[in-house]
């Protein structure tokens, strides 16, 4: 198995990731670990030049923003090439969880998404014969990109992929292969650390229009059902919900842009929805500072 794991050069966050997978004793002939590194002036050669693994590789790269990640499954060479992302502190225990995910599945070889129990399911395993029941089941969590991981087989089928700029997990995910069967692993591996300076892309625009466009597109091409379509948006809608409240209304030191809200909302979901978000969101505000001041009095304490 190849972690392969994409990173701007932020040292503070891969540090603690790399560390939780070589403090977890699992035998290194089962795995390597593959950094590509698009940081510039990065610091992060000098920090793993220190380091004494054998099946650690490291590459500075040239790619740009999120096709880092495509760079680094190219440079895999296991059998299976899992996505970590440079903020996933593993669990223990994780590794050897993977490893088996990988002996479970070497044979037949689907599409394996790792959801990290974001989906929900009582199931480990969610198993799905066609893209339709994939998606249906995975839902907007088919955005997040630490959760792609392909066959060794699949990595040359890359170059053949129209990769979109601010999805190209999901490009991957959704077109690598043109049927399959599929898997939705659904166990928790990580820890993902917070980011306070993460963000730089218009965040509203990006899950709600884009994302939704690259599943449209899948609807149109009859790829996905209209129902699966409708299914998928809903679920979305709550989550640019839970985004406007704690990214919009309440202090953040993100730095995403936030300034076409409405303008986003128009394209598939309407005023009346933008409104009716922001209208949830304030009515949720006073509970969370009544919350906040009840706890800070308790600490006092």
């Amino acid at each position: 198995m190849s972690l392969c794991i994409p990173t701007n050069g932020a040292v503070e966050w891969v540090l603690p990731v790399i560390e939780s997978i070589y403090s977890q004793g699992y035998d290194t002939d089962k795995f390597e670990v593959v950094i590509t590194d698009n940081g510039k002036d990065s610091q992060l050669p000098a920090y793993i030049s220190k380091m004494n693994y054998p099946n650690l590789c490291y590459k500075q790269t040239s790619a740009e923003g999120f096709l880092n990640l495509v760079s680094c499954l190219k440079e895999g060479k296991g059998l299976f090439c899992k996505m970590i992302n440079h903020r996933s502190v593993m669990l223990p225990g994780s590794i050897a969880d993977m490893v088996s995910l990988v002996e479970k599945y070497k044979y037949t070889q689907p599409i394996v998404y790792c959801a990290d129990g974001n989906v929900k399911s009582d199931s480990e395993y969610i198993e799905c014969t066609n893209i339709n029941d994939f998606v249906r089941n995975l839902s907007y969590c088919c955005s997040w990109s630490a959760g792609i991981g392909f066959w060794h087989k699949d990595i040359p089928q890359i170059t053949n992929v129209k990769l979109n700029k601010m999805f190209p997990n999901a490009s991957l995910l959704f077109e690598i292969r043109n049927d399959s069967h599929y898997v939705i692993w659904n166990k928790k591996y990580e820890h993902m650390c917070d980011d306070s300076g993460k963000g730089g892309y218009d965040l509203f625009n990006t899950f709600g229009v884009v994302l939704l466009d690259i599943l449209n597109d899948l609807r149109i091409r009859t790829r996905i059902t209209s129902e699966t379509f409708v299914s998928v948006k809903r679920d979305l809608y709550r989550f640019l919900c839970e985004l406007y409240l704690n990214e919009v209304l309440l202090p953040t030191k993100h730095t995403f842009v936030i300034h076409h809200v409405a303008q986003s909302f128009d394209v598939y979901f309407g005023r009346y929805y933008y409104w009716k978000m922001i209208l949830v969101g304030l009515s949720k505000l006073p509970y969370i500072y009544i919350r906040k001041c009840y706890f800070k009095i308790l600490g006092g304490r």
